[in-house]
């Protein structure tokens, strides 16, 4: 039947050589089962499939910078425990926790053992996720949410507090304002961006002490009074006052919703022992209150976690522990972030989801390769800073001794920086994948082909080939196939992937600082239709520059492409003349710009083009400036010039060969002329050659027929030069099409704001490729300039072919 031919030829494309061993064939069988065997192999060996050790949790955690502190917790710590213990100060809640968990004490002595020094085998009990269980339940009890009376130790729970009625300052230290005493109006600074990019100040309208409801704004303070306030609080009787300076002057502020009452020092003014204010400031039945939040900031200042009787233990066991066996600064940061992540259960349980994601943490290489060219991951980087709210519970406060203080022996400033998925890893990582399987598959698609044809040579009972006349056939018809086989392996992941993967970022949203390191999306043909669509908001910028960048670099291919071509053929010309002496020294001579270092010729050039160079410098010996001023194209303002004078303005002092932004032309103008000195010896090199091979006969009979210089040159030099020049005319329009050098080493893509996003950062002279350059090194827009590269792939790619199509050189190969 031949539904069993199908179905063995399924069963060979899910197990290669299946089929094959269904048809007795059991080498051939062996033959594909091996590169079967290979496929699972690798996945199997590349992934984490059956590493069960590690938990979703610890999976998640070995994220994090750093390591865990290890035996220290059932070592070090105990033994600094034991001391306090012997020292009568146990901790009755630790106590607690530990018999919770089935630590026991050895001896009367303390846990770790006492004085025989022996270790308690259920320490080991005691590990860093048991202790950061315990020091976050312990650090949240302490760090609850209240309100605290200034100049007082009385607490209001937040629950009870009525922020309804009450009044927040938002700030009472170290603020700036700006006093209208006339209209008695105060207003702070804020910048705002503009349009154009640039910055622009503009003043607020708020309350010294709070913000108002529909502030004014205004663009000056020309004479306002500049209003500081210092911080220091004052208390006479019910009443608080905020020191603050006017102009420098020393005067108390009323600190009230209602009434604004400046007042002058006073014997009876207390000062509030208030070193600092930390948190967010209340006013409630005349009282001010404190705010506190662990991990609130306010005014630039984090607040912190409480200080317990376990916190001051275990900065003692660190400075001990530090002292006898230092760790890096990594590993308690690593730390820190674990208890904060204990203390908010919402944002680890995010981070352990985010971060233990089974096709990258588990997957083999193909599972994963192709989940990674699919999705270019999934999980963002974090910058994490709120554990900075532990410092004085962890580390100590400042200035604290140096028993409970590990500030000085610990980096802890800063951000944790918790590397997520890459995209452009991933992207890489995924496409060496799907590569490598490709060619896996290779050997699946031959089994089930193998597989079909011989299950229906059976079924018509037609001659089958044994294995050894099988593989004889398949070597003598693919011979060419087998042999090229290995080099293009090796050219499919050095040349073909980077080419595939510059191509398909073209199709992602990477782009801006740091997106190489981050992660980016699929986003379709959406960078493409940005090009064609000036008003979407890619568009503006970048769709309006490539239009204008692409026309100037096609004219720029074409005109740098037949100066180059023109000049040397008539170089090559009159070099072949025989009345020309001397030939071989003047080919000699003219060579030489070919010979010496294109990049040494475009550095030369730009120096000697400056505008205090030395081809201004001559031409100002020389009287042409007095020339050009008489023109009115030098000398003078660009608004000033008109008519003709504008088109071949120069400059105002000097001439501007290579900066002249008012006339962009005439830098392209420029540029083409230098641009001959750099291409034609190579014309003239390849055409004298062409030249001197021509028949002689066809000049000889061209005189006896009474033909002229002028036409031997058009009807017999010309079709033969170009006949054989015409390939390379049209592959070195192309290479201009990409001249990167003379563009970037003697204007550098100017003049113009290379800076600006309206213009999309190209520059006057700038032809596609250096825009290109520098919109990956510069300003990484990576996606956009993928998205150029393939446009220019397709234009040029497109010109060239059907230009060789079209020339009888290749259509008579």
């Amino acid at each position: 039947m031949k539904a069993w031919s199908i179905i063995k030829t399924i069963l060979s494309g899910l197990v290669w050589g299946l089929g094959q061993l269904f048809n007795k064939q059991f080498i051939k069988s062996l033959f594909f089962f091996i590169f079967f065997a290979g496929f699972i192999l690798i996945e199997i060996f590349t992934s984490n499939y059956f590493y069960v050790e590690k938990t979703e949790n610890e999976i998640a955690y070995s994220k994090i910078p750093g390591q865990s502190l290890g035996e220290w917790y059932e070592k070090a710590f105990f033994q600094t425990y034991d001391n306090q213990i012997l020292q009568n100060n146990r901790i009755p809640e630790f106590d607690a926790y530990l018999a919770s968990i089935g630590v026991e004490e050895k001896d009367p002595f303390g846990y770790y053992g006492g004085p025989t020094g022996s270790q308690n085998p259920t320490a080991s009990l005691f590990t860093e996720d048991k202790f950061v269980e315990f020091f976050a339940q312990d650090l949240k009890q302490a760090s609850y949410l209240r309100f605290t009376e200034f100049g007082t130790t009385n607490e209001v729970l937040y629950d009870d507090f009525d922020l309804g009625t009450a009044t927040r300052f938002i700030t009472l230290e170290n603020g700036d304002l700006y006093w209208d005493t006339a209209n008695n109006k105060f207003y702070f600074s804020r910048d705002v961006k503009l349009p154009d990019g640039s910055n622009k100040k503009e003043y607020v309208e708020t309350n010294p002490l709070y913000r108002i409801d529909n502030p004014s704004v205004i663009d000056s303070v020309t004479g306002f009074s500049v209003f500081k306030k210092t911080g220091k609080l004052f208390r006479v009787a019910n009443n608080y006052y905020l020191e603050t300076t006017i102009d420098g002057i020393t005067n108390y502020l009323l600190l009230s919703k209602d009434n604004f009452v400046l007042e002058s020092a006073s014997q009876s003014f207390v000062p509030i022992p208030q070193t600092q204010i930390v948190g967010p400031v209340y006013e409630l039945n005349n009282k001010l209150y404190e705010y506190y939040e662990p991990g609130l900031i306010h005014n630039g200042v984090r607040q912190q976690y409480k200080q317990t009787q376990f916190s001051n233990f275990f900065r003692r066991a660190m400075v001990q522990g530090q002292t006898i066996n230092p760790q890096e600064s990594s590993n308690y940061q690593r730390l820190m972030v674990r208890v904060y992540m204990e203390l908010n259960p919402e944002f680890k349980e995010a981070f352990i989801k985010d971060f233990n994601n089974f096709f990258y943490d588990k997957a083999g290489m193909f599972v994963k390769g192709y989940w990674e060219v699919l999705t270019l991951g999934e999980t963002n980087e974090i910058d994490l800073r709120s554990h900075l709210a532990l410092v004085d519970a962890m580390l100590g406060r400042a200035n604290e001794p140096s028993a409970t203080n590990m500030r000085n022996n610990v980096q802890y400033e800063g951000v944790v920086n918790i590397r997520g998925h890459v995209s452009t890893l991933l992207l890489l990582e995924g496409l060496i994948a799907v590569i490598l399987s490709l060619f896996f598959s290779i050997f699946g698609i031959w089994s089930m082909i193998d597989t079909y044809k011989v299950s229906e040579q059976k079924r018509l009972k037609e001659k089958v080939l044994n294995t050894k006349q099988y593989m004889k056939s398949v070597w003598d018809n693919g011979f060419e196939y087998i042999i090229l086989s290995p080099a293009l392996f090796v050219l499919a992941f050095i040349s073909i992937m980077p080419i595939i993967f510059g191509f398909v970022i073209s199709f992602t949203s990477i782009g801006g600082n740091g997106s190489m390191d981050n992660l980016f999306d699929w986003v379709g043909f959406l960078n493409f239709i940005a090009v064609f669509d000036p008003n979407s908001s890619i568009g503006q910028g970048f769709g309006i520059a490539f239009w204008r960048v692409l026309g100037w670099t096609i004219v720029w291919a074409v005109l740098s492409t037949f100066t180059c071509f023109f000049g040397g053929f008539f170089q090559a010309l009159i070099l072949n003349a025989e009345s020309v002496v001397f030939r071989k020294l003047w080919r000699t001579i003219l060579i030489l710009p070919w010979a010496i270092p294109a990049l040494l010729s475009q550095m030369v050039f730009s120096v000697m083009f400056n505008e205090n160079g030395f081809v201004n410098q001559l031409f100002m010996q020389m009287g042409l400036y007095d020339v050009f001023r008489n023109w009115g194209i030098l000398g003078i303002d660009f608004q000033q010039a008109t008519g003709w004078a504008r088109v071949f303005w120069l400059g105002f002092d000097n001439i501007q060969w290579f900066n002249n932004f008012h006339n962009p032309n005439f830098v392209r103008g420029v540029l083409v002329i230098v641009n001959i000195w750099l291409g034609f010896p190579y014309f003239m090199a390849l055409m004298t050659g062409i030249m001197t091979a021509i028949d002689k006969s066809l000049y000889e009979a061209a005189d006896i027929d009474g033909a002229s210089g002028f036409q031997k040159l058009m009807q017999i030099t010309m079709p033969l030069v170009l006949y054989s020049t015409a390939p390379i005319l049209i592959m070195t329009f192309s290479g201009n099409f990409n001249n990167f050098g003379v563009i970037f080493f003697i204007t550098g893509g100017g003049p113009g704001d290379l800076t600006s996003p309206i213009n999309g950062f190209a520059g006057e002279t700038d032809i596609l490729i250096s825009w290109m350059y520098r919109l990956t090194t510069d300003h990484q827009i990576y996606n956009m300039a993928s998205v150029f590269s393939v446009l220019i792939f397709l234009f040029v790619g497109s010109i060239t072919a059907w230009n060789l199509s079209r020339t009888k050189a290749f259509q008579e190969d």
